[in-house]
């Protein structure tokens, strides 16, 4: 017997970093049943899907894109300055993320509890067998699997099968190699679909936790001090350094944003007070992603505009980015512009912490 689930989503779409995250929200699209008649509010336009295609017209893309900023915030992975499965980076600038982290379950377990889904886990322990029942089984029902092979870092989305061979889902859809399970390191099986199981108001503790981790005074102060000691030797370290940090932010927090501004989605699912929500959409937007001056997401592309960043430097650094951090007032740019950066994460983790006062 062949079964092939529909309405794939290939990841990552548009800006999506994270890489679990992306195969999460695919796996969703699935397992919750989205299709192209699923309406879609669109947060650009302040209204439901009218099929304008501005963004695009594949609906199932745009929903998982929507849970994508769901996920991102849920996890806290959005209120960072890294990604906790980097190891380059010590100490994380979240809390609760260890040195060496790989997805553990207390993390899948909070983002199963909010996005509402059962799962089983197995690693590369578990025989070929057993894992391959469990997949069967859930893919019977209509439930993707995410599996974690060879490549440590990367997780791709079992959604079909004939008789021995597994496809899988990444950036396209292909048949896994028949030696599968001796590459494998996770499989994380969707099971179901539950009630969601964690509250408003312990998503935004979870936040505000995020946003005043002590790391992140820690950060601005490391911010500001390499700014007042580059040199001609430590330039171009510091100019990566500083945009690798923003690369972060830009993005991440954009996705925050975009999550609270969703009318129908995974974190309205569990609004319990539309007064509050509305209040902290407002600071999300004029915060984050607001088309202003001040606003995190601006903020960054004027970050990367001081080191000579952008799309046609495929946003990394270049020798013109070492000789532009070298000028005392690109340095000066510099702390104005992270410093800002930090107030508004400031300003959202007050506002969200006047908020928990009230539920």
């Amino acid at each position: 017997m062949k079964i092939i689930l529909e309405h794939q989503v290939p990841f990552p779409v548009d800006a999506e970093s994270d890489n679990f995250t992306a195969a999460l929200a695919s796996a969703l699209v699935i397992a919750q049943g989205y299709t192209d008649e699923t309406p879609y509010w669109c947060t650009q336009n302040r209204r439901y899907c009218i099929h304008c295609k501005s963004c695009g017209d594949n609906l199932p893309e745009r929903h998982q894109t929507s849970i994508y900023h769901c996920l991102l915030t849920a996890s806290t992975l959005a209120f960072g300055f890294d990604y906790p499965w980097d190891d380059t980076v010590e100490p994380h600038s979240l809390p609760g993320f260890r040195d060496g982290w790989r997805w553990d379950d207390d993390f899948v377990d909070a983002l199963a509890r909010f996005a509402g889904f059962s799962y089983l886990r197995f690693d590369g322990t578990r025989t070929k067998e057993e894992v391959l029942s469990a997949m069967k089984s859930s893919l019977d029902t209509g439930f993707p699997t995410l599996l974690r092979l060879e490549n440590e870092m990367e997780w791709i989305i079992a959604v079909g099968y004939d008789t021995d061979t597994v496809y899988g889902l990444d950036s396209e859809f292909h048949a896994l190699p028949d030696n599968w399970h001796s590459m494998l390191r996770d499989a994380i099986v969707i099971t179901g679909n539950t009630a969601p199981d964690m509250s408003y108001k312990e998503l935004l503790e979870r936040i505000a936790s995020a946003l005043s981790y002590d790391e992140h005074a820690a950060l601005e102060n490391v911010i500001m001090n390499v700014l007042d000691h580059v040199t001609a030797e430590n330039a171009m370290d510091t100019a990566g350094m500083l945009c690798g940090i923003n690369g972060v932010p830009i993005e991440a927090r954009w996705h925050a944003a975009e999550s609270f501004l969703g009318v129908e989605n995974l974190l309205c699912n569990i609004c319990t007070n539309k007064e509050i929500h509305s209040r902290l959409s407002d600071v999300f937007f004029a915060r984050y992603t607001k088309d202003g001056n001040d606003e995190t997401h601006g903020i960054g592309w004027k970050i990367w505009g001081a080191l000579g960043v952008g799309p046609e430097t495929g946003y990394d650094i270049t020798q013109q980015s070492a000789a532009l951090i070298l000028q005392k007032e690109t340095q000066e740019t510099l702390k104005r512009l992270f410093a800002k950066i930090f107030e508004n994460d400031r300003a959202v983790c007050a506002e969200i912490r006047a908020c928990l006062e009230q539920l």
